[in-house]
């Protein structure tokens, strides 16, 4: 599939799950957050068998069959509602550009390749978690503020 500026766009395979795995890692990088050891044998794990088994779904944007940039959608389940009984999320995360390839419309063509696959698979919601440098895009796709109050703890180490 042909993607902007000549890049090419196509599915991602398992066999692209270390790319998977280093573009994250360069994602968490971009926001000065630190990565645990042993974090490229743990994402990479991850992303070979959930790829094959349909759990993870993604796109990469290629240049001389390099990838270069990604967007992946993670399909969450989620408690029914009536105006969306199919009990299913699209979560797109993982949206990534490595820096000499930022400013070409490569993250907006793959975050859309993402939502039309979620759509496809007649999915009515999407969510994401959207770095500063993201965020405008996001919204120009029409992504809003979430009102929900999320809160999170780690488990570990804490007596209850």
């Amino acid at each position: 599939m042909s993607g902007p500026g000549g890049y090419a766009l196509r599915a991602a395979l398992p066999e692209d799950a270390l790319v998977l795995a280093r573009f994250r890692a360069g994602m968490f990088l971009d926001l000065h957050a630190s990565l645990e050891d042993g974090w490229e044998a743990c994402w990479t794990a991850y992303f070979q068998q959930a790829l094959a088994d349909g759990r993870y779904w993604a796109m990469l944007a290629t240049v001389g069959g390099r990838p270069v940039a990604c967007a992946g959608l993670m399909l969450l389940p989620m408690v029914p509602l009536p105006s969306d009984p199919s009990g299913r999320r699209a979560h797109v995360q993982g949206v990534y550009t490595l820096p000499e390839h930022r400013g070409r419309g490569l993250a907006e063509a793959l975050t859309r390749a993402v939502l039309r696959e979620a759509q496809r698979r007649g999915l009515r919601a999407a969510n994401l978690n959207a770095s500063p440098m993201g965020r405008g895009l996001y919204e120009r796709l029409g992504f809003v503020e979430a009102q929900s109050p999320e809160l999170r703890l780690k488990l570990e180490g804490v007596l209850l």
